[in-house]
């Protein structure tokens, strides 16, 4: 990294962006973290990184300083009606959060802007390129999240200019330590949904039991972020995948979940069962290729042992 400026990081006290955070800083990059809020733990495990706290653009319009790349992971994925928010009105905070980051990224000097985006965008029924979700399959999806998603993949696109790379990297189904609800994520993965059903009452019920996903371990998917955002290609694709993350049916995540929580019984759902996105998968050359995912079950070796409370 160069003495020119940061890697600004949006989003950075939730889940996913707080774990990039963390792999920059690995990576002796400067970084600023900026969030609405940010709670005692994450604060605690991003000690020694700049975190600012509050309005992304009032924080925005009072500058931070020389800046050479940002990632934009600030996002409400929690639904309108949890919020009580129109449709209308959630589209737009989404897209305000995008728009005043993207402004300040050019009139900052960045050169690079990568936008986290989601596999949300796809419908389960969207035309796959084989058995998987990639690059080439056409998204769909029209909720409130996806369309913001998906218009924010073309607004960075967009924005993209002589000395300014852009691209949206799309992310799928992620388990690691630390995950927690927020108010503008109401909502855990399933993996991590189920360990806490079976913590809580020895059951995990599966409501999906032939339904096949991809799963990126946090660490592993930071890591590959990290690496991405620190030599954006300037030629690259507008719109990536984060890679070829290993997979499991949700029955056999439930049985190594139920193997590593004792006196954990199964309960499948009864069908019909929900239609399920085929898993992600990229075919665009990227450092993603060289990504060493860690297996599903070492994985929550990991994870189940520490005592995480999902």
């Amino acid at each position: 990294m160069s003495d020119a400026g940061a890697i600004l990081v949006t989003g950075a006290g939730g889940f996913v962006c707080s774990e990039v955070v963390l792999a920059l800083h690995r990576r002796d990059v400067d970084v600023v973290a900026v969030d609405q809020t940010f709670d005692a733990e994450t604060r605690r495990r991003l000690d020694g990184v700049r975190c600012i706290e509050g309005d992304l653009p009032r924080i925005l319009s009072q500058g931070l300083g020389p800046v050479t790349s940002v990632i934009h992971g600030a996002a409400i994925t929690a639904s309108p009606e949890q919020l009580g928010l129109t449709r209308a009105e959630h589209i737009r905070r989404n897209m305000d959060l995008l728009t005043a980051t993207l402004a300040f990224a050019q009139n900052a000097g960045a050169t690079g802007f990568l936008f986290v985006s989601s596999m949300g965008v796809f419908e389960p029924d969207d035309t796959p390129d084989g058995d998987r979700f990639t690059e080439a399959t056409p998204p769909t999806a029209t909720c409130t999240y996806c369309a913001a998603k998906r218009a924010g993949e073309l607004l960075t696109t967009s924005a993209a200019g002589p000395g300014f790379a852009t691209a949206s990297l799309r992310l799928g189904n992620i388990f690691g330590a630390h995950e927690a609800v927020r108010e503008t994520r109401q909502h855990l993965c399933l993996a991590a949904r189920m360990i806490a059903q079976a913590r809580a009452e020895g059951v995990i019920t599966v409501h999906t039991p032939d339904a096949v996903r991809e799963w990126s371990w946090l660490p592993d998917l930071a890591d590959g972020i990290a690496a991405f955002v620190s030599d954006l290609p300037t030629d690259g694709p507008q719109v990536l995948h984060a890679g070829t993350p290993p997979t499991l049916s949700d029955l056999d995540l439930a049985r190594a979940i139920a193997d590593r929580v004792p006196g954990t019984t199964i309960r499948l759902g009864a069908p019909p069962h929900a239609q399920i996105r085929p898993p992600m998968a990229s075919r665009v050359p990227s450092v993603f290729d060289a990504v060493p995912w860690t297996n599903i079950p070492q994985a929550l070796d990991q994870l189940i042992p520490e005592g995480v409370t999902p």
